[in-house]
């Protein structure tokens, strides 16, 4: 069964098709077997070329996760493949693309469990703004967490500014415009109270240690945006900078 959703994930993805949800057909279907599913599908990408360059955090908020009744996060992997250069997203690529601020960090030294805030926050070269293009081979993107977690927590592509010194991050303000209006606001502590906890939660509990020269980007700050062409996103972030980007 891993294997076979897996690889109609990893299809699905690559066809740009749209499948139905693993829970609705297997009602039985949990998170341990979720992540299986997930280390499956990276397995596929690593297979045609594709190299793990970091994580990624979902379920981060707490309204996210009452209304996913989940009682924690979630995580992902990331690949180079998923990095924007140019900051264009091409729609051709996805099939529900939304983007959502994130802080990202960048680690300098290994985190072996147990880790703390504090221990994030010293193997910590640089935190970078981030914009995360999710993405989901579920139809309507509608899904539950188990669902969410097989499909690498809704991974897509992802936008990051530069490098600067951490500072207070659960204080961090972001405001996100669409075409220079403003849509959002918001504050690091909407990552799990702050966006390192959410750095150490994945570090704890995840299937594959995070390692010096990693990226993890630490959850949504924000609802997410839906993208259409020609819409220019742009998330500025208090003392750590700003990210903009085009879908196309």
């Amino acid at each position: 069964m891993t294997a076979q959703f897996a690889t109609e994930l990893h299809l699905a993805r690559q066809q740009l098709l749209e499948v139905e949800t693993i829970t609705a057909r297997y009602p039985g279907f949990d998170i341990d077997q979720a992540y299986l599913v997930q280390a499956a599908g990276i397995e596929l990408r690593l297979e045609e070329g594709e190299r793990i360059i970091g994580g990624k955090l979902g379920f981060t908020s707490r309204a996210m996760q009452q209304a996913m009744g989940v009682k924690h996060p979630n995580y992902g992997w990331l690949t180079d493949a998923m990095l924007i250069h140019d900051g264009v997203v091409p729609l051709g690529r996805l099939i529900h693309p939304k983007v959502e601020p994130e802080i990202a960090f960048l680690l300098k030294d290994d985190l072996e469990p147990p880790v703390s805030v504090a221990d994030v926050i010293r193997a910590t070269d640089g935190v970078m703004p981030c914009l995360e293009v999710v993405d989901s081979r579920y139809m309507d993107f509608r899904f539950q967490a188990a669902d969410n977690i097989a499909d690498d927590s809704s991974a897509g592509m992802l936008m990051l500014g530069d490098p600067h010194p951490p500072g207070r991050l659960d204080l961090t303000g972001v405001v996100v415009s669409e075409n220079g209006i403003v849509k959002f606001t918001a504050a690091g502590a909407a990552a799990l109270d702050h966006p390192a906890a959410a750095v150490a939660w994945m570090a704890n509990n995840c299937q594959r240690p995070l390692r010096a020269g990693d990226i993890v980007i630490s959850g949504g700050l924000t609802a997410p945006i839906d993208l259409y062409p020609e819409l220019f996103v742009t998330a500025e972030f208090d003392r750590i900078g700003t990210v903009q980007l085009r879908a196309a």
